[in-house]
């Protein structure tokens, strides 16, 4: 009988096995979307035994859950080994540079380079740190010459177009917006670049276009909305400014921004009780935007003051 129980596992489980165990389950548990579970299961599993390959996997665990500050000390552990670590790397670039800290991430990418001079990805992740501490001629210089060694390398043309526009500049951005959309012209974010350098560079009519196709493709992107409205009432189509913006709040009651916009509007065709009523509105909806929305509000409120002192000669 005790070689049966024994074969049957009522005996003790060893160190090496628990950890074997909890280190499966915990990778099954990652492959099932159970973030929560695999994460005991894998620490669990280095309580007992320290080995870099569950260390990974805990890493990509943090990684999939959003958790860049307890992913970092994990991958930067694994960096630190004597194995070829470039992938481990270039995560942990990336993740230094999901949490804001782009000098570390600087300094990870320029060690990638150091040995592998040619890799793309390490290019794109210090031109992102070079934006990040706001030296954007080294960004353009990292992504054109990531680009000159991948061309097809969509989120490097992306980023060097907002550098660009950072930069405004607007013709340069626009080169780079039409080769994004040129590769996906269903992206809406390549749509929404473009029609900003449109606009920027006074092609009202292409801006328009644009604008209405990211409409097309997501009724409710609000930077579509707003652009769109803004390049109206810069062109003075006050009727076409107010009717979308009508529109998008009869779709989305909850929409801020567009009672915000739709009252400026009203404002300039002096609709000054709609105005004011849209202004407060929206600060409803929004009390962090109370601040820039002060003044503009006062202003309207004073103007409505005025009107009413001028239709009551008791000035009350």
């Amino acid at each position: 009988m005790g070689i049966l129980s024994s074969i049957f596992g009522n005996s003790k489980p060893t160190p090496e096995s628990q950890y074997e165990t909890l280190r499966d389950d915990g990778v099954r548990a990652m492959q099932m979307g159970e973030a929560a579970y695999a994460e005991k299961c894998l620490k669990a599993a280095l309580d007992i035994k320290r080995e870099l390959r569950t260390v990974s996997f805990l890493a990509e665990v943090y990684l999939r859950m959003q958790n860049y500050e307890q992913a970092l000390p994990l991958l930067q552990e694994i960096s630190t080994s004597d194995e070829d670590t470039l992938e481990v790397d270039l995560l942990l670039a990336q993740t230094q540079g999901k949490l804001g800290q782009y000098a570390n991430e600087r300094e990870t990418c320029q060690r990638i380079t150091q040995q592998h001079a040619d890799e793309p990805r390490a290019l794109y992740l210090m031109a992102e740190a070079d934006h990040g501490l706001h030296d954007d001629f080294m960004a353009i210089a990292h992504l054109t010459q990531c680009l000159t060694l991948r061309s097809d390398y969509e989120q490097a043309l992306f980023l060097r177009a907002n550098v660009l526009k950072d930069m405004s500049q607007w013709n340069e951005v626009l080169t780079d917006a039409e080769s994004l959309v040129k590769a996906d012209v269903e992206n809406t974010d390549y749509l929404l670049l473009r029609a900003e350098a449109y606009a920027a560079l006074s092609k009202t009519d292409e801006a328009i276009a644009d604008l209405k196709q990211v409409q097309v493709l997501n009724p409710f992107c609000d930077d579509a909305i707003l652009k769109l409205g803004s390049i109206y009432q810069q062109t003075a189509q006050w009727d076409k400014a107010l009717a979308l913006y009508n529109e998008a709040i009869e779709q989305r009651p909850d929409f801020a921004a567009a009672y915000k916009a739709r009252g400026a509007v009203k404002n300039h065709l002096k609709d000054v009780a709609g105005a004011a009523e849209d202004l407060k509105r929206s600060l409803e909806l929004d009390p962090d935007k109370g601040k820039s929305l002060d003044g503009e509000y006062t202003n309207i409120e004073n103007e409505m003051n005025d009107r009413y002192k001028r239709m009551n000669p008791y000035g009350f």
